[in-house]
């Protein structure tokens, strides 16, 4: 991917704050809208109960798949409108670890009002690291990239 794609892909991220999550139930898909943090390579982060029916499908099935977009900076009538689909693979962060610490970090820096979920001891985070992405700009520039 080059440098000009990567920066395309930062910045939509940066400036959105939710993402659409879709996990594999056994019979039927599951969408669900989500607060996200990323890092630096673009792994995804959300947060979820462990009882809720997104995390048990990210359990037996953790290939995902996450849209996301700027619709309220666009034209919609156009469809002048920056988006971004990710396909990744869902792994779950350990609780009470440093990679926990260091990710609840990164996701309450982007989603502040997060923070009073992280008290219960049901709350679990997953890392969802991108396989393939496709992404279309509000100014048509349009790529897919795979890692």
């Amino acid at each position: 991917m080059e440098a000009a794609q990567k920066d395309r892909i930062a910045a939509l991220l940066a400036e959105v704050q939710v993402a659409i999550l879709v996990t594999q139930g056994e019979e039927w898909p599951t969408a669900t809208l989500q607060a996200f943090a990323e890092t630096p390579e673009f792994d995804l982060l959300f947060i979820m109960n462990d009882t809720t029916e997104k995390f048990q499908n990210l359990l037996k099935h953790p290939c995902v798949t996450v849209f996301l977009d700027a619709r309220e900076k666009g034209k919609v009538e156009t469809f002048e409108i920056s988006r971004l689909l990710i396909q990744g693979v869902a792994s779950e962060i350990e609780r009470e670890s440093a990679e926990w610490d260091a990710m609840k970090d990164v996701f309450l820096k982007k989603s502040p009002f997060e923070a009073p979920f992280f008290k219960f001891p049901t709350l679990r985070m997953m890392r969802i690291r991108p396989k393939r992405l496709s992404y279309a700009g509000a100014d048509r520039v349009m790529f897919k990239a795979e890692f």
